[in-house]
């Protein structure tokens, strides 16, 4: 049977939609607050970059939406934007529905004056950003993994749900020591300048209050570096002052440390093989392959391969 889509640009009214379309394709519950949160883009300049299918009974089928941020380019800013919840309902499948939202969504990024969009596709979604959308390939995203040997109460609040409330309480008590303000930031904190990367998601006041109202999300200083972290369902360091490579080693201990007190058993690290950390951590540590990095160049101004990241630049962080 033949479905006619209606296919419209989201707007502030679209969470519940979002809401249905992540639990009818990933089995996962979200509260508004948290999809209102995350796509409170507007700090950024832009908010409401995506296209939704819904079908003849009203109902939402399938979305395609980037999230605006800023990329710092050779000491500039430029808007670009990170592909992100691409979601089709299981009755709306291989319909070519995915194809038709994201050229939806490019158009409309490009009509806003966003200048690039990046993403790190799983494995499923992979072939279709490959084959279908013309994306650009420049490496993958690695992880750098240390084990800690704890009593892991984060992974076990992470498994059984109802820990998780007393889990968060103890690990919000044990880092309000840490804790330092957004607004005892300065830019250059974590603005790496170095031969080879002249691009980066920047890390300033702005980008720390988006990310910062997510739960489970903390910037903390501990034996002098400013760290930006996640828990859950390990312990995630999302970003790192730019350090000198002779500290690495007195980082990698600090964070262990962290891990112990935390009650996570693993630390992970995810950056791009260019980024400045990544040569820093491989003296000690063996990275594993993650995520593919890919790009949808609106125009040819950037390199991509210029650019660095580390996980804090993903939207799930």
């Amino acid at each position: 049977m033949l479905i006619m889509y209606a296919i419209k640009r989201i707007d502030d009214n679209s969470c519940q939609d979002i809401q249905t379309l992540y639990r009818l394709a990933f089995g996962a519950i979200y509260p508004i607050t948290f999809i209102k949160s995350k796509y409170a883009t507007d700090i950024f300049g832009l908010k409401n970059v995506g296209v939704i299918a819904k079908d003849e009974k009203d109902q939402p089928a399938a979305y395609y939406g980037v999230f605006p941020i800023i990329l710092e380019y050779n000491s500039k800013d430029y808007m670009v934007a990170q592909s992100g919840d691409t979601m089709t309902a299981p009755d709306h499948r291989k319909k070519g529905l995915f194809t038709k939202l994201a050229k939806g969504s490019y158009k409309l990024s490009k009509d806003l004056g966003i200048r690039m969009v990046f993403g790190f596709p799983n494995k499923n979604s992979y072939p279709g950003f490959k084959n279908k959308l013309d994306w650009v390939f420049t490496g993958h995203m690695y992880n750098f993994t240390l084990n800690v040997i704890t009593i892991p109460i984060c992974e076990l609040a992470s498994k059984y749900k109802f820990l998780m409330p007393f889990y968060e309480k103890f690990a919000k008590k044990r880092l309000d020591k840490y804790k330092i303000s957004i607004q005892d930031i300065n830019r250059e904190t974590f603005t790496y300048k170095g031969s080879g990367v002249i691009g980066e998601i920047k890390k300033d006041y702005n980008f720390f209050k988006y990310k910062l109202n997510r739960r489970n999300t903390f910037l903390i200083k501990l034996n002098g570096y400013t760290l930006f972290i996640k828990i859950k369902p390990h312990l995630y360091i999302g970003a790192v002052n730019v350090i000198d490579k002779s500290k690495t080693k007195a980082l990698i201990s600090t964070v262990k440390k962290l891990s112990r007190e935390l009650g996570c058993k693993k630390v992970i690290f995810t950056l791009s093989e260019n980024h400045w950390l990544y040569d820093c951590l491989k003296e000690y540590l063996e990275p594993t392959k993650s995520l593919p990095i890919g790009f949808y160049m609106i125009d040819n101004y950037f390199k991509p391969e210029a650019i660095q990241f580390i996980s804090a630049d993903y939207d799930t962080f």
